[in-house]
């Protein structure tokens, strides 16, 4: 035996979905129902466990055989299921686990050395990541079968007791034989479809270099992180008790039956003089910039009672597994555009920042349980909650956590992709990217945790906002798509045609499309009613109605100080949120820095085009002139050349290769296409795919590579790119091939979570932090010239420092 293919059907009364494998296979009723495999590529067998069969001898052994490579889709479901199931048949799941450095985890779980996931392979070659979606995206003969939904939920799940089952809280084999034969047809068909799925790829393997990540994935997902859950459960008790007494507050001021209904608040609010269609965070902060004082109170309450990072304490109550440790956080290659990791169950890559001077001291009221004096001395609960949710994680007793990241990762690849020299002297000389790109913003000196250092956010915005490629400006000449409008025409502000000073690329970033204006969210737009510009994504969020300009090319009125007042029923839905796109913006368009595009007034706003991004980040507020505004955004805008030529050189590499079927190289990357693939190889050697890849005309009617890939509503369909979108993919890439490379040679360590490009690792007392950073800072032999640097720092729990 050399190879086994598995699938499992399971039953357990804990909700897999919220809890995740790791709780559910723990629960005292959980158990193997069916147990589907074939040996190597043989006939499909089912054993029905449920029913008093047993797994043959020769392939429980191969279950801890390192020699066997066992197969699964989404293996880590299998893998871990089976190691309860062998825990409780008394078999040892690793015969030399006293031996290995990793003993706890191999006494616990089964090895996953010698375990390969279908699944990881279709995200390496950019195919979707269900089994339903890959069988169906690969034309498969024997695709998974669809009654699969409806007899996982009547026998791997409790039941509701009724009279007409007779009280019974699970369905059994002998409640529905005719269902459980299909069952056992279902768990059949599922290994049969991942076996098809493998000869299918067998022509583009996975590297073994990725497969050893894979196991140190799973090796980080069995070790799991450690959670106080005294803390945790006062904080859900906290929690509770605050959000019944601002509810009795909101209750006091309104008079509102249910103050967390969204319909019953916004009648209040319609019936004191503030309309608005939505009460998101945005739109609320929007509103309290100038209500009545009385107004103000309902919404601060209604802001606290909303929010919903707290929920994340119910995240860790509902994983953590009995010996307080949470398991299965991260889902390897979850982003299989670059292959990144994505977070499960309680998402660490979206915690709240925590920025409280005193987070200690309230972290040991919370742990004390002392609600009255956190009120009395936190004027906002829910935000002190939130703020202690990544302090919840902690470190084994008597370890540290040592938490270490890279210093500005993606800007160091993309600068040393490029070739852009003074970035790289700025690396080289130990300075800050985001650092000097304030400083030259915003005219001052910027230090992390210095001096302005509230201003290196700021200088972490390498593009704002823009307007899509193919929007049609209206000029003296007509109406032309803006890419393609020249210095000698003139634009219409909304009173008069103006001069301005050209059009500049901005990239590709994600935008939207609000009543027929496509661009990025944060681009300044005007608005009924408004005296100035406000974002795209807040009028649509609000349902505000687009100044309508150019009409017979009348001179503009605009509104007086009314507020923004929301029109539609529900206007987020007719915000038609698109991929990323190539991206414009046009220099200084006359005195009022505004032009017409797509029939809209819209603001000259673009980090490089105009003065208005600068203003909208609140550039005069901190002091700079008026006129002191463009020669910043020029100088930054012309400081880069390097790294637009890379945008233009990948997207003529990915098109030659597509049109011409041959491989190009350039800046390091190599562009292949061959067998209805286009292959990305980067400095690492591993591949990024785009599936049956041709030279089409994108939505502008400009050539562009396309591809099969999964859209933002889960589609599989045909998708464009662009050289700029396929740098930001490699760039990000790489950044993650060298967190992969630092966690390989930190194995020894006990790596717990990483998020991001940071390294969490409970730590002997005895381990030094500086050796730790020193190791992620040495340069992988794959990217020579490459300048890192880490930094980080020692805690008795997890914080942001």
């Amino acid at each position: 035996m050399k190879n086994i293919s598995i699938d499992l059907e399971t039953y357990s009364s804990v909700d897999l979905v919220h809890c995740g494998v790791y709780r559910y296979a723990e629960a005292p009723d959980f158990e193997i129902l069916l147990f589907g495999y074939s040996v190597d590529g043989g006939e499909v067998n089912v054993i029905d466990l449920a029913s008093g069969e047993q797994i043959p001898g020769e392939v429980l052994s191969a279950l801890t055989d390192s020699t066997v490579t066992k197969w699964g889709y989404n293996s880590s479901f299998e893998r871990v299921s089976l190691s309860r199931y062998l825990s409780d048949l008394g078999m040892s799941l690793d015969p030399d686990a006293d031996q290995h450095p990793l003993s706890e985890e191999r006494a616990r779980f089964l090895n996953p050395e010698s375990w390969r996931c279908s699944m990881v392979w279709a995200g390496y070659l950019g195919l979707p990541m269900s089994l339903a979606g890959t069988g169906a995206a690969l034309g498969l003969d024997k695709q998974k079968m669809s009654e699969g939904k409806e007899l996982i939920r009547y026998f791997c799940m409790p039941c509701a007791p009724s009279k007409a089952n007779g009280g019974r809280t699970r369905n059994l084999p002998e409640h529905d034989p005719q269902r459980w034969e299909t069952f056992k047809a279902y768990n059949k068909r599922d290994v049969e479809t991942e076996m098809a799925i493998q000869q299918r790829l067998r022509n583009f393997p996975v590297p073994e270099d990725v497969w050893e990540q894979y196991h140190q994935d799973q090796e980080i997902n069995d070790r799991g992180i450690a959670v106080d859950m005294t803390l945790v459960e006062n904080a859900i008790r906290m929690d509770t008790l605050s959000r019944n007494e601002l509810t009795a507050a909101i209750q006091r001021l309104t008079a509102l039956e249910n103050p967390n209904s969204v319909q019953q608040m916004k009648t209040w609010l319609a019936d004191n003089g503030i309309e608005t269609d939505t009460l998101g965070k945005k739109a609320v902060s929007e509103l309290l910039q100038d209500c009545p004082p009385e107004l103000r109170e309902v919404l601060l309450l209604r802001q606290q009672l909303a929010r919903s990072s707290v929920k994340k304490y119910f995240a860790m109550e509902n994983c953590v597994c009995r010996d307080g440790r949470c398991r299965g956080m991260f889902r390897f290659y979850g982003a299989n555009r670059t292959g990144r990791f994505s977070g499960s169950l309680i998402q660490l890559q979206n915690l709240y920042r925590n920025s409280m001077p005193d987070l200690d001291a309230a972290r040991r009221l919370v742990k004390a349980g002392d609600y009255d004096l956190l009120r009395m001395l936190y004027d906002d609960v829910p935000d002190t909650l939130s703020q202690l949710i990544r302090t919840a994680f902690i470190p084994a007793e008597g370890c540290k956590f040592i938490v270490a990241d890279f210093s500005a990762i993606e800007a160091r690849v993309i600068a040393w992709l490029a070739g852009e020299e003074w970035r790289m002297e700025l690396f080289r000389k130990g300075g800050d990217i985001y650092c000097q790109s304030a400083s030259q913003m915003f005219k001052v000196p910027v230090e992390k945790h210095g001096i302005n250092g509230h201003l290196r956010q700021k200088g972490k915005i390498a593009e704002l906002a823009c307007i899509a490629e193919g929007q049609l400006v209206l000029t003296n000449h007509g109406l032309v798509p803006i890419q393609h409008v020249t210095t000698d025409m003139k634009l219409w502000d909304g009173f008069s045609w103006v001069q301005h000073e050209g059009v500049v690329f901005r990239g590709v970033r994600e935008v939207i499309t609000y009543e027929g204006l496509t661009a990025t969210p944060d681009h300044l737009v005007w608005v009924e009613g408004k005296p100035e510009p406000v974002q795209l994504g807040l009028a649509a969020a609000c349902g505000a109605h687009l100044v309508q300009t150019g009409k017979g090319r009348h001179p503009l009125r605009l509104g007086g100080a009314n507020r923004v007042r929301g029109t539609l029923k529900r206007p987020m839905e007719l915000a038609r949120i698109q991929r990323a796109d190539r991206l414009y913006d046009i220099r200084n368009t006359g005195p009022y820095h505004r032009f017409t595009v797509s029939g809209k007034l819209v603001h000259n706003c673009g980090y490089g085009g105009s003065v208005g991004a600068l203003k909208a980040m609140g550039a005069l507020e901190m002091g700079l002139k008026e006129e002191e505004l463009k020669p910043l955004v020029d100088a930054w805008r012309t400081a880069n050349p390097n790294i637009v030529q890379l945008w233009w050189d990948v997207d003529d590499a990915a098109m030659t290769a597509v049109r011409e079927k041959t491989s190009v190289k350039t800046h390091g990357l190599v562009f292949t296409a061959r067998a209805g693939m286009l292959f990305i190889t980067l400095p690492s050697g591993r591949q990024l795919a785009y599936v049956k890849p041709q030279i089409g005309e994108n939505q502008f009617g400009s050539p562009a590579v396309t591809y099969m890939g999964i859209d933002t509503t889960k589609k599989w369909e045909r998708l464009e790119t662009y050289g700029p979108k396929m740098v930001e993919n490699a760039v990000q890439a790489i950044a993650r091939d060298i967190l992969c490379y630092a966690m390989q040679t930190l194995r020894c360590c006990r790596i717990v979570a990483h998020v991001h490009d940071e390294l969490i690792i409970e730590a002997d007392p005895r381990m030094s932090l500086k050796a730790v950073c020193e190791q992620m800072s040495r340069t992988p032999p794959w990217a020579p010239g490459l300048l890192l640097r880490a930094d980080g720092d020692e805690m008795p729990y997890y914080m942001k420092s």
